[in-house]
């Protein structure tokens, strides 16, 4: 499966959502190893130093058309400092699944919503997604609210999801059609 080979940075009011870089793994650190910003993710990293080497496998795979899997740091305008991310899986061709998460001292500031929108338009607009959809921790009732305001419907629920590590949780999948994505509002 072919896909672009670099995605180019979307802008929002207060951010730019671009592919990660190395210089990210420190303010990734500062926010991606808090239990707060575990408590609803699959993917935990444990320290600095898993950080840093997510960092870096991401960074490797950058270029490379055939890759399926984008991993986008959230840099806010401001400060230049990455303050949340995001990643966009091409599954198949024009399916594609998003995800986001922001730094738990940006929480209720509207930029996690800056992130699912950019996310979105880069799937639709660049990727030519056709379809995309995620899930969200049940628990995570602010990612619920917040999918359903960029513009996704609730499509299922599972209550023994497969969350990683061999775990499982109860989540959401929400998912969003191209037609209906090109008709909502700005």
């Amino acid at each position: 499966m072919k896909t672009l080979a670099t995605l180019p940075p979307a802008e929002t009011e207060q951010l730019v959502l671009r592919e990660i870089e190395l210089r990210d793994s420190r303010p990734f650190a500062a926010f991606m190893t808090q239990p707060a910003y575990q408590r609803h993710i699959a993917m935990k990293l444990a320290d600095p130093a898993e950080v840093r080497a997510f960092v870096m496998r991401s960074v490797a795979r950058q270029g490379d058309e055939r890759r399926n899997v984008f991993h986008l740091a959230a840099e806010e305008k401001s400060s230049g400092e990455a303050v949340g991310d995001g990643f966009i899986i091409v599954q198949r061709p024009k399916l594609l699944e998003l995800g986001w998460g922001v730094h738990p001292a940006m929480w209720a500031m509207g930029i996690g919503t800056e992130i699912g929108k950019a996310l979105l338009g880069l799937a639709f607009e660049r990727l030519n997604a056709e379809r995309v959809w995620c899930k969200v921790m049940q628990e995570n009732e602010a990612s619920g609210r917040l999918a359903r305001r960029i513009g996704f419907r609730h499509i299922q629920s599972h209550s023994d999801y497969p969350a990683g590590g061999g775990k499982f949780a109860a989540v959401d999948i929400y998912a969003l059609t191209a037609p209906e994505y090109f008709d909502l509002p700005y």
